[in-house]
């Protein structure tokens, strides 16, 4: 039998990191099904190593892309020509997976044929440890959609949709043509949404397989990082946005979650640069041009987040900082939102 899985592990300087998450994929029952690959992104610590340590104790599981320096996304796409599993998806180097629940994974895929499969995760914070839960809610699990079905229904469907939670069928993937942006950051939002040009099914699990790690200042969610990469962030808005506006033979459901998904990051954008940025003149200037930008690409979506953008605006006129933001994420006022969202989601 082939393999189930392609797990793409990107890895520039992991050696900190690394050997938890290599060492999650290990486990017995699966070792014939899943194969992963780690693509060293011109690492100069002992990346290199530890991924060879790993391929020479488990060479049926384990394998080594070496490349140049290209970044997060030129990972993926290495990894992507060379799967050999009947799905794919990527777990970043810092991260890690529940072992114990990868088995029940790869028997979900030995039987299903669904484009995408969603998969609950915790974000851990790096310093405390403390764990929150990431799930697909409001909606029947265990049981495949059309997309066209999942992205009409109106309960708290999106939270998984990410790098984190997604998992493609291969094929899928490669023949939606998908290649992205290197050399950048956040293009993980690319993954998670240029495929879904061709995906017609999914399929939600109730089960939780990635282990997100956060709070690291060197991370590129942290607001020192979005705030130094805004160009980066406007990059890939205006990828989504061109993908929106280039999905016409795409299904509905297609159409209706790369709205989303570009209205998402264009949400995004607005906070890096109205609230994050501590420059908030140069910030109001940024967040104007791009918004209009995006008005002449798809005005559909600039207006239903007019909301945002306007509450974004307040809260640089107030001078808010990034902590207000990470204020507003509590549990409380993030269920709060998914409400708020679901009523005026179009």
């Amino acid at each position: 039998m082939g393999k189930l899985l392609t797990a793409a592990v990107p890895a520039y300087n992991a050696g900190w990191c690394l050997d938890k998450c290599l060492s999650s994929f290990v486990t017995d029952p699966v070792s014939s099904s899943i194969e992963v690959i780690v693509v060293n992104d011109g690492s100069t610590d002992g990346t290199r190593e530890i991924a060879l340590g790993y391929a020479g104790r488990h060479p049926g599981i384990f394998r080594l892309i070496d490349k140049e320096n290209g970044g997060h996304g030129s990972g993926i796409n290495a990894a992507v020509k060379q799967a050999a599993g009947k799905y794919f998806n990527v777990v970043d180097a810092d991260d890690w997976i529940l072992t114990d629940n990868l088995p029940r994974f790869l028997e979900t895929l030995s039987r299903t044929e669904a484009d995408v499969l969603l998969t609950h995760y915790h974000t851990v914070d790096a310093n405390s440890g403390k764990r929150r839960e990431f799930k697909t809610g409001g909606i029947p699990l265990n049981e495949a959609y059309t997309l066209d079905e999942f992205t009409a229904h109106r309960g708290n469907i999106y939270p998984c949709v990410n790098l984190h939670g997604l998992t493609y069928r291969t094929g899928l993937y490669r023949n939606s043509g998908t290649i992205l942006s290197e050399g950048i950051f956040y293009e993980d939002q690319e993954y998670a949404t240029l495929p879904f040009v061709n995906v017609q099914t999914i399929l939600p699990l109730d089960l939780f397989l990635n282990q997100y790690r956060i709070g690291s200042a060197s991370q590129s969610v942290s607001d020192r990082s979005i705030v130094k990469r805004l160009s980066h962030v406007e990059q890939v808005v205006r990828r989504l946005f061109r993908c929106y506006i280039e999905s016409g033979g795409a299904s509905e459901g297609a159409k209706r979650y790369i709205a989303w998904k570009a209205a998402d990051m264009l949400h995004y954008y607005y906070v890096a640069a109205l609230v994050k940025n501590p420059d908030k003149p140069g910030g109001r200037k940024e967040a104007a041009r791009v918004r209009e930008e995006m008005r002449g690409l798809a005005p559909s979506i600039v207006e239903k987040m007019d909301f945002r953008y306007r509450l974004s605006a307040a809260m640089n006129r107030l001078k808010f900082s990034g902590r207000a933001v990470e204020f507003m994420k509590r549990p409380f006022l993030y269920d709060m939102y998914w409400k708020l969202f679901r009523q005026n989601r179009g």
